[in-house]
């Protein structure tokens, strides 16, 4: 859904009085990060996810588990795997759409050209390491996606299609050879513990845990930030959207939308 009231013309972009125009018009301006779509799909891949991490895992409860809870050890047992594969199943969807997304809708081809590896990266990279040893004074600007953006989202998925193929294997294991059906319940396994370490650790810190967004970021509910975390994480694309008018119909919301339906 585009905003008019954020379609600023070439030639006002131009002008003398432009820079003024752009801060009266973003001083209470929100940036979308994330667009509705995209936030549904975070969302119910999130929610499988800690599904399968949760029913997965169970399978290394000790046996005494079990015959604790009698019969009833066995229902629950046999509830989670139905679970498990249900949650496994709608992830894949999800995943397979997210292909759609990326190749066929608008904002999905941004996301991608966006999300492709460029050589600013490893200067990124350089960079910023030399800022965290207190090598350089200022750490380099980030476009809309950052190295580490990349990384992770590289690293998603290559975890799921590892997950989706071993689990698919694991699920029709009379189909295959005993070789393969270990080998494929090896990989599930040390990939599983690897995703979820991934997870606790890497992603929640940088989305959640670190002291400016402690204890939780509503990014993934709104799918905006405001205009000041926009300048400071992200200088290089805030820069980009007030330089072009049709960046801006996308990206800016006005403080009474927060919600970035588009």
């Amino acid at each position: 859904m585009e905003n008019k009231e954020f379609a600023l013309d070439a030639e006002a972009i131009a002008a003398p009085e432009a820079a003024a125009a752009v801060e009266a018009i973003t001083g209470e301006s929100y940036f979308v990060r994330l667009n509705y779509s995209e936030r549904a799909q975070h969302m119910i891949f999130a929610i499988c996810f800690f599904i399968l991490v949760f029913t997965g895992f169970m399978l290394k409860l000790p046996e005494g588990f079990l015959a604790f809870f009698g019969q009833a050890g066995e229902l629950l047992f046999r509830y989670r795997r139905l679970l498990h594969r249900t949650a496994g199943t709608i992830m894949i969807l999800v995943g397979g759409y997210h292909v759609y997304y990326l190749l066929f809708k608008a904002a999905g081809r941004r996301w991608l050209m966006d999300m492709l590896p460029r050589l600013k990266d490893l200067k990124d990279i350089r960079d910023n390491l030399l800022y965290y040893f207190n090598i350089k004074e200022e750490p380099p600007e980030f476009d809309r996606f950052c190295y580490k953006h990349k990384i992770e989202y590289g690293a998603l998925i290559a975890g799921t299609t590892i997950m989706a193929v071993t689990g698919l294997i694991l699920w029709t294991q009379y189909q295959w050879s005993k070789f393969v059906v270990d080998i494929a319940a090896l990989v599930h396994g040390m990939e599983a513990i690897l995703a979820s370490l991934a997870i606790m650790i890497w992603h929640f810190y940088e989305i959640h845990f670190q002291p400016h967004k402690f204890p939780l970021d509503n990014l993934w509910i709104t799918g905006v930030i405001s205009e000041a975390e926009m300048k400071e994480e992200y200088g290089l694309h805030y820069k980009k959207i007030m330089n072009d008018p049709e960046l801006q119909k996308i990206y800016v919301r006005e403080k009474s939308d927060r919600n970035a339906k588009s």
